[in-house]
This record gives structure tokens, sequence and C-alpha cells, in this order.
């Protein structure tokens, strides 16, 4: 065994444990400039190659940006990485479309209230505007990606980072049910009118920060997915 392959599962972490106990301390913070490889290696006594492998783990990780004749950046790129990592886990998980239902129940309701009181006026108009794209849809594929959009502004309206990241992993899942769902609820309900007024009450409890008023368009829905989801 050559000396790099025995190098290889010990060294370049020698590199990731120092940017992660750099962070931890307080030392580097989001746009800070590393080391160059070179300096690096010969700070932890490790290979360039090994410190190369170790960057590379933490770009991978969303934790560095790197720039081709700048050098690595300390980045905040979480955001992707976690939901393409729960994605997976989603899948192979093999969640069904009642696991899909209730977790996204569960995010929505916590998301709700820190949405009532951390909501932007931007995100206030943002709001208004999908549900008014969503009330003039004239077809169903339209209807869906504002009825999307919709709760998506509500969860990114709580402003946590991991509800938010969450809830982006679980949407590229659930795509694949929103519009049979739809579809169930609106058969159930010969018409989408029930359903579209949820969405209307849960918007202008959020625009006045009526958290009741937000909570009952929210539980309306769910409400409904739970009642015509068998269909």
């Amino acid at each position: 065994m050559t000396e790099s392959a025995r190098e290889r599962p010990k060294t370049y972490k020698a590199a990731v444990d120092f940017v992660r106990q750099e962070i931890l301390e307080g030392h580097l913070h989001p746009g800070d400039k590393l080391p160059t490889e070179r300096e690096l290696a010969a700070q932890l006594d490790i290979s360039r190659n090994s410190v190369r492998e170790g960057l590379r783990v933490l770009e991978n990780l969303g934790v560095l940006s790197s720039t081709q004749g700048s050098g690595n950046y300390i980045a905040l790129n979480f955001d992707e990485t976690i939901s393409e990592a729960l994605s997976f886990l989603y899948h192979l998980r093999g969640m069904q479309e009642g696991d899909v239902t209730e977790f996204r129940w569960m995010i929505e309701r916590e998301a709700l209230p820190l949405c009532a009181s951390r909501i932007s006026p931007a995100q206030k108009q943002t709001l208004m505007d999908a549900l008014r794209h969503l009330e003039a849809a004239t077809t169903e594929e339209e209807r869906i990606r504002w009825d999307k959009a919709l709760h998506r502004i509500m969860v990114q309206g709580s402003h946590n980072e991991f509800l938010i990241a969450s809830y982006q992993a679980l949407t590229s899942f659930m795509d694949r049910y929103i519009s049979t769902m739809r579809q169930r609820i609106i058969r159930g309900m010969l018409g989408n009118n029930q359903l579209e007024a949820s969405h209307r009450l849960l918007v202008e409890g959020l625009i006045s920060q009526n958290l009741e008023k937000a909570r009952q368009g929210l539980e309306n829905h769910f409400g409904y997915i739970e009642t015509y989801r068998h269909l």
C-alpha cells in the first residue's frame, strides 16, 4: 500500500476538522477566505492532495465555495445540500402518500405561527399575488403551481432555515402527489370553491397577522386532504 493510500482515510479529515473548529471558535465566518492549499498542508502537516480532498468534501456539504483563481471561501450553501439529502432519504425509505401528508402538515402547522409574527411586507405582497393568481387560474395546472407557491411562501415567512430546507426537500418529493390530492379533493367536494376559500382564509389571516384566522384556513385545507385523499 502506498503512503498516499495509507494517508487518505485519516489525513483528509484533518482539513475538514480544522475548518469545522475554526468556524465553531468564531475564527471563520461566511465570506472569509481560507488559507491556500499549500499553507493548510504545511499548517496541518498533511499532503496537498489530502487538503484538496478535505476541501472538496466541505464544498459538497455546502460549507465552502470555490472560485477559480481566487481561492476557497466560507459559504452558506446548505439549503440545496440538505434538500437533496433529505429527498434521497424519502425515496430510499419508500415514504407513502399518507406519510408525506402528515409530515407536510407538521411542518406547515409549526411554520404558521412563526410566519404570522415574522412575515415581511414583501412576502405579504408575494403571498397576495400568489392567491390572486390561484383564484384567477383557468387551468388545474396553473392552480397547482400557485397552490404550491402559496404554501411555500408561508413556510419561507417563518424565517426558520431548517424548516424551510426541510419543506423544500419534502416538496421535491411531494410534487408527484399534489396534483392527485387536489383532484381527489375537488372530485369529493364537486368543485374547488371550498379548497380555494381555505387558501384565502389562510392568506388573509397571515396578511393581517390574525393567527387564529390563518390557522383555521390551514386546518380546513388539511382537513379536506384527510377527508378526500382516499377517494
